[in-house]
């Protein structure tokens, strides 16, 4: 069927025009055959009608050849032949008038007819349709609507409505009778839902209209654009160094601030007066920072804020960690997060963090990422001699008091000194850094993998890295923020510490130290703090497991993120019964696809695994504690938490295009 035709008839004052409304709003096309008679009468189209009714009832013409409305109805009332004879007349060039509209509405491509006649099946139009519909109220219904109407009095409406056709009528001719005894409003909606029924019974379901109907994330390279292609592989160029200089929570601070400082930001001060597209940023500590650009609503309307951290999985010096052991020197270690510990054997490892000495001074250290540097690594055991632990659960296949790291197998040149190559190692750390043992109290080291990120696959589709867990969204947020330019809400984005360990401490983003941020904005804003958090709307971004068809039994396939399909919206995070989440809300969800979607960002949905079987937190729990609607939003990963992580290039990309749309 090409045009679906309605014939809408029912007697006067029953409320037909709400209908023929709803099918405009759909783009349909209307045939008010009243009109169409009057029409008729007064163009060249109607010069037929107009001499055959000149020629049947020549008293009803004036002397100019103009028809008397009033004269022709005094002729045909109270005569049924000569009443029957004006029908035949009319019925005939009012249906040759309709036939001609069909063809052209055709032709015009329409989809949707609408034939209005209160004579519809006596003048045969209703043949020319696919359906039928009467609309019909009440008796005392129509009287006070024609009455409202036509400015009658009650008596003179009530004779119109008695001289019109029965209900029964129109219910023994009509396919379908709707009752319109209700408010304007609820009829509607009874309206459209006729029309939603009728058209969906009519016409195929498009493949526009499937693919609207359904959820079906579609591999995001289908739809990329060769200018996109190209932006895409610019910024994950760009990405792919902040890695490589960000191998810690600190140096991602020290990353920041840097990109930050050229965009334009200042450090925020105590009294700064602040002005719409000020943009501004807060170090805590070191380990966490605060950017927020100013936007053109006032802040008690709430802000846009997007959320990350920087800390990674990996392994810490203890307090006291330099020893020798089997004339080989040593540096104990205690895992950091949620890392997978057999994976940390016998991998390249890097030297990064900070010593604070005696005298105060700090001072950075970094060995590894040079190729000119020594690296590190834990050792393990050969296969021949690994019987007894190849039976120990995967867990265990290196305990955390064997992730011990080599550092050095040269003894100092001394012969009274009993750890000699302990000392050759203290020494050269000395002489870098001037360092003493003691120091490492006052030190915090972090061994990371001393590895560079890398393109993955012969279609250098994905980036390989450590540490993208979470700097993937940290830094897709960050340079959302940066080239914020004017936006309508105030923008932060909080790059915080700790994560891995339950965004504890001062730094984490338990801490009150975001709250703090907030109130001062506020308050130069002259706001209310708690005004601001009920009104804001966070993306806390955090990165999510990917399907990996290595290991399907470990997810949900409908339920899960993919590779290559876009950003992932996290309802709820948790573990099994959604403990530890924050489960965002209905209308949270709404905003926030509503925000994607304009902007055409690619996204997905997605969670942590099977329901038995995943789990793990994130930020947003903490974010939702201040009273803030946030939700999770985040990058697909393969291979979570190891010291390689893989990531594509595509997600990346649309993260950061998800944190521009939501920063505009």
């Amino acid at each position: 069927m090409s045009m679906l035709v309605i014939g809408i008839t029912g007697p006067t004052g029953c409320g037909k025009t709400t209908l023929l409304q709803a099918v405009q709003q759909r783009g349909g096309y209307i045939v008010d055959c009243d009109a169409l008679y009057y029409e008729l009468l007064a163009s060249e189209e109607g010069a037929d009608l107009r001499r055959e009714l000149q020629t049947a009832f020549p008293a009803a013409f004036d002397a100019d050849g103009r028809l008397r409305r009033k004269a022709l109805g005094q002729l045909v009332f109270g005569d049924q032949a000569r009443m029957a004879q004006l029908n035949e007349i009319v019925f005939f060039h009012i249906g040759r008038a309709v036939r001609a509209r069909l063809v052209q509405a055709k032709r015009d491509g329409r989809q949707l007819l609408a034939i209005d006649a209160i004579n519809l099946f006596e003048s045969g139009l209703a043949g020319l349709c696919d359906t039928t519909v009467g609309v019909l109220c009440d008796r005392e219904t129509r009287i006070r609507r024609i009455m409202a109407r036509d400015s009658l009095t009650r008596d003179y409406a009530a004779l119109r409505v008695d001289a019109q056709k029965p209900d029964s009528f129109y219910a023994d001719h009509c396919d379908t009778i709707l009752q319109n005894a209700g408010t304007r409003e609820s009829f509607a909606r009874a309206a459209d839902q006729y029309l939603t029924n009728t058209v969906k019974g009519a016409f195929p379901m498009t493949k526009q209209e499937r693919e609207a109907l359904l959820y079906q994330p579609k591999h995001g390279r289908d739809r990329l654009s060769k200018a996109d292609e190209a932006a895409m592989q610019t910024y994950c160029e760009a990405y792919k160094a902040f890695l490589d200089r960000s191998k810690t929570e600190r140096e991602c601070v020290v990353s920041a601030v840097e990109l930050a400082e050229q965009a334009g930001f200042r450090a925020l001060q105590d009294g700064m007066a602040l002005q719409p597209g000020d943009k501004v940023y807060s170090v805590n500590r070191g380990k966490s920072i605060l950017l927020a650009v100013i936007g053109s609503k006032s802040l008690a309307e709430g802000a846009n804020i997007g959320a990350a951290h920087t800390d990674a999985p990996r392994l810490d010096f203890k307090p006291n960690p330099l020893y020798e052991d089997a004339e080989l020197a040593y540096f104990k270690t205690h895992y950091y997060g949620g890392i997978r510990k057999y994976q940390w054997g016998t991998i390249p490892l890097a030297m990064h963090g900070v010593v604070v000495k005696k005298n105060g001074e700090t001072v950075e250290v970094s060995i590894g990422e040079d190729e000119k540097e020594p690296v590190f690594c834990v050792t393990d055991l050969l296969p021949h001699l690994a019987a007894r632990q190849n039976e120990r659960p995967l867990k265990d296949g290196l305990k955390g008091e064997e992730l011990n790291i080599v550092v050095g197998s040269l003894p100092f040149q001394d012969e009274e000194v009993k750890e000699p190559v302990k000392l050759m190692a203290l020494s050269l750390l000395n002489e870098k850094y001037g360092i003493t043992e003691k120091d490492f109290f006052r030190a915090e080291i972090e061994m990371v993998p001393a590895v560079k990120a890398r393109d993955v696959g012969f279609d250098t589709s994905m980036i390989g890295a450590y540490g993208q867990d979470d700097r993937v969204c940290a830094y897709t947020a960050l340079t959302a923020e940066i080239d914020a330019k004017k936006p309508a809400h105030t923008t932060v984005t909080i790059l915080a510490d700790k994560e891995e360990i339950g965004s504890t401490g001062n730094t984490g983003l338990n801490s009150d130290f975001v709250l703090h941020y907030i109130e001062d904005l506020a308050e130069q804003a002259g706001v209310s703090p708690r005004e601001v958090l009920r009104k804001s709307l966070c993306l806390s971004s955090d990165v999510n497991a990917a399907f990996d068809p290595n290991f399907p039994d470990v997810y949900e396939g409908r339920n899960t993120s993919y590779i290559n399909k876009g950003c992932v919206l996290t309802k709820y995070t948790g573990a099994r019964g959604k403990s530890g989440s924050n489960d965002a809300s209905a209308e949270t969800m709404a905003k926030v696809i509503a925000i994607m979607e304009e902007e055409g960002v690619y996204w997905q949905a997605g969670e942590l695994g099977a329901v038995d079987v995943g789990g793990g937190g994130t930020i947003a729990q903490f974010v939702a504690h201040m009273d803030v609607d946030t939700v999770d939003l985040g990058v697909p990963i393969l291979s979570m938490h190891s010291p390689f992580e893989l990531a594509s290039k595509l997600d990346v990309y649309h993260t950061y295009k998800a944190f521009k749309a939501f920063y505009k």
